[in-house]
Parts: structure tokens; C-alpha cells; sequence
């Protein structure tokens, strides 16, 4: 297990439809901490979960707390290790912030979302990864293209400004032939939008094609680059549905 790994949780208002950073899991070597952001005590409607009632305590476990710990797929499932390799990630870095970081942690059942932030080195380096969205309203001829994608294949990353849902939506396209293939998630578009403000501080690229997966863990994509005294604050702000 990672010394320190965060991992955010966005929480969906139910009439708006927009989306709030409500929560932060922070992962220790030997214990677990989570504590609410400024987006839960700034967004209207929101009920503090079960058991974590104060929304300016920070509560700490030894074990993952149910909250999250009910987003994992278990071990014991006999996809589990499909499971891992959709996600890039190998047993050794399969903890439970990784996996509710690359997963999502999403439940049918609610509106909850776990993402990791876009993380900067002191050096200006970062690398992150997604899964693709929108692979399931492609027309035909950009499906196709999906099926023809390959490891390493180089992205471009569009805005989308006039997009009627969503007006910070960042497209995904295809090169060498051209095609939109799919938008980066929401959570990202933020730090994404930040990152194109600057030439040359963002590469994207095709990580891995999983054939067999669900569309949501189809394609992952990579995002790294250099982007010096760039902050990104995720603990505070909304995305759109």
C-alpha cells in the first residue's frame, strides 16, 4: 500500500444533475482518513453519509470504511482478475484507492463517484489515466474506428464549447484517420481544459484496448506531459452532468 494515496468523491445532486467534490479518501500505509471538502457544505441538499455525520470532522479507520468499501469488486469474484486487467493494474498495485480511483467506485444504486486528480510532480511531470465515455452513443463509422485503436496511437484532445450538456465537455479524437471517438470524463475536463491553455504541456495517447470488458473499461487513455506551476484544486469545484 501506497504511504499516502488520495482519491475524491463527487456526489451528484439529484435534481440539478450537477456534480459536487463532496469528499476526499486519503489511503495511509496503516490507516484510512476521509474528511469532507468545501463541495458538500456548499451544495445544496447534500446529506452527510451514515456513520460520518459531522462535515468538518476528519474520521479515521484502520479498515476502508463501508462507504467505499462497497464500491470494490471483491477478490474472491472470479472476474476479479479480468477485473484487474481492465484496469491496468497489477496485484501489487490493486489497493483500494487505486482500484476506486481507475473503477470510478460507481454503484448503480446512487450517485457517487470516485476519481483521482490530475497529480504534478516537483519536477512538472504528471501522467494520468482515464477510461474513454460516450462509447455507447458513437455512430457506426466511429465505432469502427474504436475497433481499429492500438496501444500507444497517438489522441487529440478538442473542446467542446458548444456542446448543449455540457459546456466544459472535452472530445477525444481519433488520428491518421480522424475521428471523434469518445470525451474525456467529466471529473477531468477541468484540469484537461487547464492543461490545453498551454502549447506543448499535454501529450494523449491510447494506454490499452480491453475487448472483453464492459464499454465503461473499453479503452483506457493516458494523458502526460510537463506543466510547471500549474495547481490544480479539485476539492472545490462542480462538473456538469
Amino acid at each position: 500500500m501506497t504511504e499516502h494515496n488520495t482519491v475524491y468523491l463527487a456526489w451528484q445532486a439529484p435534481e440539478a444533475r450537477d456534480w459536487h467534490v463532496v469528499g476526499a479518501l486519503i489511503e495511509h500505509s496503516d490507516k484510512y482518513v476521509f474528511h469532507y471538502t468545501q463541495g458538500a457544505i456548499r451544495a445544496d441538499n447534500f446529506v452527510p453519509f451514515s456513520g460520518m455525520e459531522d462535515l468538518r470532522k476528519s474520521y479515521i479507520s484502520r479498515e476502508l470504511f463501508p462507504l467505499f468499501q462497497n464500491r470494490l469488486l471483491s477478490h474472491r469474484r472470479p472476474e476479479y482478475p479480468s477485473f484487474l486487467k481492465w484496469l491496468g493494474l497489477s496485484t501489487a498495485e490493486a489497493t483500494p484507492a487505486n482500484i476506486l480511483a481507475r473503477s470510478g467506485g460507481t454503484r448503480g444504486t446512487d450517485q457517487l463517484q470516485v476519481f483521482k486528480r490530475v497529480e504534478i510532480d516537483p519536477t512538472g511531470h504528471y501522467k494520468h489515466f482515464f477510461f474513454l465515455h460516450g462509447l455507447g452513443y458513437l455512430s457506426s463509422s466511429a465505432q469502427e474506428r474504436v475497433d481499429s485503436l492500438k496501444s500507444g496511437e497517438e489522441l487529440a484532445l478538442c473542446l467542446d464549447n458548444q456542446n448543449s450538456h455540457d459546456s466544459s465537455a472535452v472530445i477525444v479524437r481519433a488520428k491518421n484517420p480522424a475521428e471523434i471517438i469518445g470525451y474525456c470524463p467529466r471529473y477531468l475536463s477541468k484540469d484537461v481544459r487547464k492543461l490545453l491553455e498551454k502549447p506543448n504541456v499535454l501529450r494523449a495517447s491510447i494506454e490499452s484496448i480491453s475487448a472483453d470488458a464492459p464499454k465503461n473499461y473499453r479503452v483506457m487513455c493516458k494523458i502526460e506531459g510537463n506543466a510547471h506551476n500549474l495547481i490544480f484544486d479539485q476539492e472545490d469545484y462542480m462538473f456538469t452532468d
